[in-house]
């Protein structure tokens, strides 16, 4: 099964482990930059330092934020011939015709306000012949049927379908495809400190036009329909974070190994046309740094906590400044 988690009795730290198969054409890994060995305080682990204590200072930290997890990216995964049960360069196709059909799919199909309000309809339709009591309450609820319909498409896009190729192709178990939470609560002050500026962007911006004409998606009329909303609004970040930092890195990281998040940076930006302008810019940075977060963790977790938080946010932001709480 694609979801099995394969359980071996004291092995379960094998889960954030290498999970690298043997590869005979792996011959220079031993030659490649080594970011796990430690290095010597005066240098980056490819230059030596010079200049003022500033310099050096930044210098490493660039090294630790940046160099050091895309070498370690590289040695991981760039070079490796299979993904799973495909070659290097079958999985790298295989990944981008997916994407592109999903991506397709997903802006003519569902986004479409027509199929959304058909498949609306539908379960109206459904809860009048087996449930009439329920009929009018349903009726009111129309307009989170209509969003609920387009987060199902989402889900079924950017997970369901990219689930089942890569488990019929691929063979990839769920460990394989960074949905473990490898080191996660370690690792949430760094996600705490990632989401810390744009929380106070999201604050900053929430007073402005075109931030209140996009957000919130859906303002409930009663409390059980505004938390239905963003629940779901959160499962749609989960499975959007499957899908970039997930699917599409996990099979392209053997052909192109971390360049692999420079390529998924891009549809990911697209995704953003049509938002406000500060929104659009700042995914190009949030796709990579949460791309190379989730290579290097083996763990898409980092990026579904800071998508549903600042997701979160900015309806609790967009719903204080226009006033436009549910009715409790």
């Amino acid at each position: 099964m694609f979801l099995d988690l394969h359980l071996k009795s004291g092995a379960a730290g094998d889960f954030c482990g290498e999970f690298r198969r043997p590869s005979p054409l792996d011959i220079g890994r031993h030659l490649r930059y080594q970011a796990g060995v430690p290095l010597p305080a005066e240098t980056t682990g490819r230059h030596p330092l010079h200049g003022s204590p500033w310099r050096r200072t930044i210098a490493l930290l660039w090294h630790r934020i940046a160099v050091a997890p895309w070498d370690r990216i590289d040695a991981r995964n760039k070079g490796q011939s299979h993904v799973g049960d495909l070659t290097s360069r079958q999985a790298a196709i295989v990944t981008v015709i997916t994407t592109c059909l999903m991506l397709i799919t997903l802006r003519f199909v569902v986004m479409d306000s027509d199929v959304q309000e058909h498949l609306a309809n539908g379960l109206e339709s459904l809860v009048h012949q087996f449930a009439p009591k329920l009929y009018v309450a349903t009726l009111r609820a129309h307009s989170l049927w209509v969003h609920l319909a387009w987060i199902t498409g989402c889900i079924t896009v950017y997970l369901l379908i990219p689930a089942v190729v890569l488990h019929a192709l691929f063979g990839l178990k769920l460990r394989e495809i960074y949905l473990m939470p490898c080191d996660y609560f370690k690792k949430l002050p760094i996600y705490a400190l990632l989401f810390l500026p744009v929380g106070l962007t999201v604050v900053a911006a929430a007073s402005q036009p075109d931030f209140q004409l996009q957000y919130p998606f859906y303002t409930g009329l009663h409390l059980w329909d505004q938390l239905t909303w963003e629940l779901a609004y959160a499962a749609q970040f989960f499975a959007l974070e499957f899908f970039f930092r997930g699917f599409i890195l996990r099979g392209l990281s053997a052909e192109m190994g971390a360049s692999a998040v420079l390529a998924m940076a891009m549809p990911y930006c697209m995704l953003h046309y049509g938002k406000p302008l500060p929104e659009c810019l700042g995914s190009i940075a949030a796709g990579t740094v949460l791309g190379i977060l989730a290579m290097d963790t083996k763990s898409i977790w980092g990026g579904v906590t800071i998508h549903v938080a600042v997701a979160w946010s900015m309806d609790a932001a967009a719903l204080v400044q226009k006033s436009g709480r549910p009715h409790f």
